[in-house]
């Protein structure tokens, strides 16, 4: 049931920000601003199961396993809400480049990973 009220705060969010739009674009922008806000946070609400999982993942995996992939999907969530945000303020060349720079970001967490696997491709072939 919580989803139906998200889904309806998003809706009039929507339909405010449609007005807004036509009569003071900053505004709209600051509603967009304030709906993903409220969505974020009550979204992060319902992450309490996913966290405890991937906690108890930790537990049986080593950690410094783990650690680089919850990195890369942290930069990679906060990169898609940049980039949105981005977008719909009509900056489409800076929404490029959070994207770009999403991407470093995520290969240089990744970077531990891809150490592991030549080790063990190394390992695998001596």
């Amino acid at each position: 049931m919580e989803w139906i009220k998200l889904v309806g705060m998003v809706l009039v969010s929507v339909v405010l920000i449609a007005v807004l739009k036509q009569y003071n674009p900053v505004y709209a922008i600051l509603a967009a601003l304030a709906c993903c806000t409220i969505l974020f946070v009550s979204a992060m609400g319902q992450f309490v199961p996913l966290v405890e999982y991937v906690s108890q993942l930790a537990q049986r995996i080593s950690t410094t396993d783990i650690l680089p992939v919850l990195k890369a999907v942290g930069i990679v969530l906060l990169a898609q809400i940049a980039r949105d945000v981005c977008k719909d303020a009509g900056q489409n060349a800076l929404a490029g480049q959070v994207e770009l720079a999403a991407r470093v970001l995520v290969m240089v967490a990744a970077l531990p990973l891809f150490q592991q696997l030549l080790e063990l491709i190394s390992g695998l072939l001596v």
